[in-house]
């Protein structure tokens, strides 16, 4: 119930961004849109950072110094979880996680395949960049794809029940 909550927010909230494009219908035209959306530094007007580094900067620019402060000051975990819904619909939204980007691409490369788990994964990154701290990514990664399997398992045996 939980997973199926939460898709029909994810489509919900990414409809506003597609409302003035034709609705991908099969599979093949997935994957079309996909293969020419990675080549793309634009995508609906927005810059598409290429990696990581790139999208930690970009945040940064965009951020007002004195909210960088408290973000790098506040505990990891629990600020972004509280960001997710603020930048981390931005980001998934704008740097067009769900039709895939290049930097879409580039995080289902890394072993991230949800957007939600690709947003989170560029705020911790981020905490842990501001704090000059070692971003240890696979730790992260494994952290979030380990989530992910967990909520996946708990929907699949309550949908059974």
């Amino acid at each position: 119930m939980k997973f199926t909550l939460y898709i029909l927010l994810a489509l919900l909230i990414s409809s506003f961004e597609i409302k003035a494009q034709d609705p991908v219908s099969t599979p093949e035209e997935y994957d079309s849109l996909y293969a020419i959306n990675i080549q793309l530094s634009r995508i609906n007007g927005a810059y598409i950072p290429r990696d990581l580094s790139e999208a930690h900067k970009r945040i940064i620019e965009l951020t007002d110094g004195n909210k960088l402060d408290g973000f790098a000051k506040a505990e990891e975990k629990e600020v972004c979880k509280k960001l997710h819904f603020g930048i981390g619909r931005w980001m998934i939204l704008n740097w067009n996680f769900y039709e895939g980007s290049r930097l879409s691409h580039y995080l289902k490369q890394e072993g991230l395949l949800h957007p939600d788990d690709m947003a989170q994964y560029i705020l911790r990154t981020l905490h842990r960049h501001l704090n000059q701290l070692e971003l240890q990514k696979e730790n992260i990664i494994a952290e979030l794809k380990e989530a992910r399997m967990k909520e996946i398992n708990e929907v699949y045996i309550n949908d059974k029940n």
